[in-house]
């Protein structure tokens, strides 16, 4: 989870079914115990509760799933959930935590060494390679989702070989653009969709 929760999964053994009568239906007729005589006849009823219960799983899966887009917010709603963020109540060096659809949001006001130390990074070598202005529209700050791409934690800020994000769960580095650089994340840290209004506020969210 984002708070650094253990995931678990529920593994289900699934148990090949045993026809013990197979053996038994030839001579069914000559078979004078009613018990035994029904028991040849339990393959076909097997395979009708099988796909019966495959048709209730089936539909109660898509139930649900219609339940949830009834019930949830409409596109238009969730589309339109952007906030405003005033940048100049981040002090230099520091990093703000919003919420923002749900998701942790982080806005970092770099000090002159993050930035230079973001831009002199050679980009060809990145795993995700994107250069720092094409992340950070306003060199000063970094607007990104604070969501690990590995498995989803929240790493931690000014933490880790780069000093920039730490995701203590798998051991996964961002520099001071949120670029993986080490662990076994795949991807940078997403930069959400935002437009300064002015040099000291921003935009988050606002869909054209």
């Amino acid at each position: 989870s984002l708070d650094h929760e253990h995931r678990c999964t529920l593994y289900l053994e699934l148990l090949k079914p045993a026809f013990r009568d197979d053996h038994r239906k030839d001579n069914w007729k000559n078979q004078t115990n009613p018990a035994e005589r029904h028991a040849t006849n339990n393959l076909s009823t097997y395979m009708m509760v099988g796909a019966g219960g495959g048709a209730a799983l089936y539909m109660a899966k898509y139930t649900l799933y219609g339940l949830a887009l009834m019930l949830g917010p409409g596109r238009d709603k969730y589309a339109a959930a952007a906030i405003e963020v005033d940048l100049a109540t981040i002090p230099e060096g520091k990093n703000a935590v919003f919420t923002w659809r749900g998701k942790p949001l982080f806005i970092r006001h770099r000090t002159a060494e993050e930035i230079a130390s973001a831009q002199s990074t050679d980009v060809a070598s990145l795993r995700d390679p994107q250069a720092d202005t094409e992340r950070c529209v306003n060199e000063k700050y970094l607007i990104c989702l604070g969501v690990c791409t590995h498995l989803g934690c929240v790493p931690i800020a000014h933490a880790g070989d780069y000093k920039g994000y730490y995701c203590p769960c798998h051991g996964s580095h961002y520099d001071t653009c949120a670029r993986i650089m080490k662990g076994p994340a795949p991807l940078n840290l997403e930069v959400p969709k935002h437009d300064f209004l002015t040099d000291t506020l921003v935009v988050i969210g606002k869909e054209d």
